[in-house]
Parts: C-alpha cells; sequence; structure tokens
C-alpha cells in the first residue's frame, strides 16, 4: 500500500506544481497494483486546473466530502485566494470543514490538511501548513459581510487575502456509466483507506485521510474503469470481486461500512 500511496501523492504533486508554475511537461503514464492510474492528457493552465466544477447535477448530500459544520468558524466553507505576496501562490480552491479540517482542491481530486482558529493576546489568529498557499500562522481580519478573509503571516508578515466563494462542486459529470448493486456503498480497508460507490456513478476515494479524489466510474464484468481530472484528464482501473460485506479491490481487502463512517 506504501507503493500505491506513493504514486497518488507524485500524481497529486506533478498535477498542483504544473498548475502552480505553469512550467511542467506531460503527466506520465503510470501504473500499480491498486490502481492501474493513466494520464490522459497534458496538465491544464493554472486557471482551468484551479477552478471547481459546477456540476448542480452531481450535487448529493450522501456524498462524503464536502460537509461542513452548522456552527463553524470564520473560515467555514470554500475560499480561493485572490492576493497575495508569497511566491508559491496559486489560486487552489481552500475547503475548511468548521471543525479542524481543510482541504486544498485542484479539480476533482486533492490534499487533506489540518487548521485552528483561536485568539491570541485579543488577536485572530489562524494556523495550518498545506503544501501551497497557506502555511503558518497568520493573524486575520474578516470583512464585515463574512465573504473576504485579510490574513497576515506572523513570520514575516506577508499578505494574503481570501474571497469565500459562491458555489464549490469538485465532482466530475457522471454520463453513460454502469454500476453494480454489489458494490454500492461505502468500504474501508484495516490501514484506513475508504471507497465510497454511488448509484450516481460517482466514485470517492480517500487514502489514508491524506488525499483524496472524485471520479466516474463504471463497473462491469467484475472490472472498474474510474474517470477524473486532476491538473489533467485521469483513469484508474480496478478488478474486483463482492462477497456479502467484504470487497476484494486489486487483491486488497475492504469491509462495508456505514456511509456517514466514510471519512
Amino acid at each position: 500500500m506504501k507503493k500505491i500511496y506513493a504514486k497518488i501523492i507524485s500524481l497529486l504533486l506533478i498535477a498542483v506544481t504544473a498548475a502552480a508554475f505553469s512550467g511542467c511537461g506531460e503527466n506520465g503514464s503510470s501504473s500499480s497494483a491498486q490502481p492501474s492510474t493513466t494520464a490522459e492528457t497534458s496538465a491544464q493552465e493554472t486557471t482551468q486546473a484551479s477552478t471547481s466544477n459546477a456540476n448542480s447535477a452531481n450535487n448529493n448530500s450522501n456524498l462524503p466530502f464536502p460537509k461542513y459544520a452548522e456552527n463553524g468558524d470564520d473560515f467555514t466553507g470554500a475560499w480561493e485566494i485572490t492576493e497575495s505576496e508569497e511566491s508559491q501562490t496559486v489560486s487552489f480552491v481552500f475547503s475548511f470543514n468548521g471543525e479542524g479540517r481543510v482541504a486544498m482542491v485542484i479539480d476533482n481530486s486533492g490534499f487533506f490538511g489540518k487548521y485552528e482558529v483561536e485568539n491570541k493576546n485579543g488577536k485572530n489568529t489562524f494556523t495550518t501548513q498545506m503544501i501551497y498557499g497557506l502555511n503558518g500562522e497568520y493573524t486575520y481580519e474578516l470583512s464585515d459581510d463574512k465573504n473576504t478573509i485579510k490574513l497576515t503571516k506572523n513570520e514575516d508578515n506577508t499578505k494574503t487575502t481570501m474571497q469565500r466563494l459562491e458555489s464549490f462542486d469538485c465532482v466530475p459529470n457522471a454520463e453513460n456509466t454502469k454500476t453494480d448493486e454489489k458494490l454500492l456503498g461505502a468500504w474501508k480497508s484495516e490501514d484506513e483507506e475508504y471507497f465510497y460507490f454511488d448509484e450516481s456513478g460517482i466514485m470517492y476515494h480517500n487514502l489514508y485521510n491524506t488525499t483524496f479524489n472524485y471520479a466516474a466510474y463504471t463497473a462491469e464484468d467484475s472490472k472498474i474503469k474510474a474517470t477524473y481530472s486532476m491538473g489533467g484528464e485521469m483513469s484508474d482501473e480496478y478488478e474486483y470481486s463482492v462477497e456479502g460485506d467484504n470487497l476484494k479491490l486489486n487483491g486488497y481487502s475492504y469491509k462495508r461500512i456505514s456511509e456517514s463512517e466514510v471519512e
């Protein structure tokens, strides 16, 4: 599983770097036991890679991400950086769940991280560690309409401005897909890898609560093909079998869990 994790991290880093600097070459094809991953198109331009997919047809409250706390904090919701003095910044979408979890999203995929909002010495303080855009401890000011946050990094006083997004959806379109009733629902491995297969043809994959992706999938003849965007179009292929509450996916074992348990 460590090899699989390393490959997916590498693909995400390629996509992030390509979006941030628009200078990396093509995402080369790669494969592994789970899944076999192929990069089908070259990396997109920064503006394309950082824009969320507004597919209202896929808005489904059953999907695990994003979920927001009813009584969250000042950051709860989806934001993008509009101005920054930091050298390595790009306008990815940052989704804060209101309970200390943040995701940096590129197209249908992203990295998970943690954040904290507190009052220190009478100042509103925000702390997080992400690979791009936000990293460190900041003081912040929230606009009266609660749609703009101005951050000042405590380390060097660099300024960053974030704007709240009116809508955010990182789920791809699912068209002409085929599902398998036995496969539907949520699954978890012993080392906390999660899959969720929705009847709409959408698959959610969470690797160790570190990375995630949504994909449109087809399940047919004991094979799954999942397609998604991560700075370019990708496809994963799996072989699977289901016996009761046990799933085998490319030789790895997963147990059925309730949908509410999916991270």
